[in-house]
């Protein structure tokens, strides 16, 4: 069970965010005109499944930032609440890559947790916080059992600072933690958080790092 804690969640200052852009190229035939996160599981929809179980955290708000067929995600979730946190959506008025609609929430967030719409994992979050210590962030890591996703691959930690090796058999979990510090690395452009923001912090040795062995599944790549 997952052990809450106020030490971690600092008078709920903390936001947590989803990334649910995603139009779900590869499992398009499933999607039945629904964006990514909205997959049904059990008739339950993905993104839902997501809710359930961050929520269980004591956040400020849940920001869901969405892009293709946004109508969906809004109609379903906007200004509703869960366990008592306010979920609030938006839209991207034009594609800015996952980098660039985060910079949207800039004046909006402080510290926050960032987690993809396409993926559960089962951590718990006051793990991945408290590990943050001096760096800009941190980033659930799970080990790479021949999972096809190409975001931020070959992995390893040094230290406990993430960094990239050839021969390493991490891969990201798609869960992190950042601190506001974040968004001095962030522009107003249509950027990558994955290949573009990650990969320079990581290089830069910014990004710790905390491994995982919990039930993951990414939608968009099994």
């Amino acid at each position: 069970m997952t052990k809450l804690t106020s030490k971690t969640f600092k008078s709920n200052k903390i936001d947590l965010v989803i990334l649910a852009g995603g139009k779900g190229t590869r499992i398009k035939q499933y999607l039945k005109d629904y964006p990514k996160p909205m997959l049904k599981f059990n008739k339950i929809h993905f993104i839902q499944y997501l809710l359930n179980k961050f929520a269980k955290y004591p956040f400020r708000n849940i920001y869901i930032l969405t892009g293709y067929k946004s109508n969906k995600i809004f109609k379903k979730y906007n200004g509703k609440y869960i366990n008592f946190i306010k979920i609030i959506c938006i839209k991207e008025k034009k594609l800015m890559g996952t980098g660039g609609a985060l910079y949207s929430l800039k004046n909006k967030l402080s510290d926050f947790v960032l987690i993809n719409g396409d993926t559960f994992f089962d951590i718990d979050i006051n793990s991945l916080i408290n590990n943050s210590k001096k760096c800009i962030g941190s980033l659930a890591l799970i080990k790479n059992n021949n999972q096809k996703s190409k975001k931020l691959n070959f992995l390893n930690l040094d230290k406990n600072t993430v960094k990239y090796d050839s021969r390493g058999k991490l891969m990201n979990g798609g869960i992190y933690y950042f601190k506001k510090e974040i968004f001095k690395n962030i522009s107003n452009t249509k950027i990558s958080l994955e290949n573009q923001i990650l990969p320079k912090l990581i290089k830069n040795k910014k990004i710790y790092g905390v491994i995982f062995k919990n039930f993951f599944i990414d939608i968009g790549s099994t």
